[in-house]
């Protein structure tokens, strides 16, 4: 999948301009093995007008402080279990989620593959696939258009059909 991202803002004289016009490259981690996260657009303190200066880009933790926002697209590959390749060395691999997604790790259950637990409104919706969202005692199946509303609960994504799932989310950071 390909992401373009064309970012409006406000230039120093107060016109419309379009700030930054270019693709979003994926994050891949092994510990996520086949999947892609496109970091489309991550403030820490939202404000309006966004000016020339701001480039929301990648903030120092993947997951938003209270107050502020993250936006962007999810490919998750058919079969996704979450567990790592037998021969995987998870040391190495807990660094480059790490580096790759600072601070996503530590919302991930060391008992439920897959499941993690976040201070963040999640506002999601199905793009193409089918979707089942796992949380203890739930399962709830999406479907193309269907959109998920998480409210800071343990969950889990998981793609059982015979296409990549593509989610769109916006994050939003809240008080814990």
């Amino acid at each position: 999948m390909s992401n373009r991202r064309v970012v409006m803002g406000t230039s120093a004289d107060g016109n419309t301009v379009v700030l930054s016009d270019g693709p979003v490259e994926p994050v891949t981690a092994t510990l996520l093995p086949g999947v892609e996260i496109y970091r489309c657009w991550e403030l820490d303190k939202p404000s309006i007008p966004v000016a020339a200066t701001e480039d929301g880009g990648r903030k120092s933790t993947f997951f938003p402080p209270p107050g502020g926002i993250r936006f962007g697209f999810l490919t998750i590959p058919p079969g996704i279990d979450y567990i790592p390749a037998p021969d995987a060395d998870l040391n190495a691999a807990a660094a480059e989620m790490e580096e790759k997604l600072p601070g996503a790790a530590a919302t991930f259950s060391t008992e439920r593959p897959g499941e993690h637990t976040t201070q963040s409104v999640d506002y999601i919706i199905v793009l193409s696939g089918s979707a089942v969202m796992r949380a203890p005692g739930v399962e709830v199946r999406l479907n193309k258009g269907d959109c998920l509303i998480q409210n800071g609960t343990p969950h889990a994504w998981f793609n059982d059909g015979d296409e990549p799932l593509v989610l769109g989310y916006t994050l939003t950071g809240v008080e814990g």
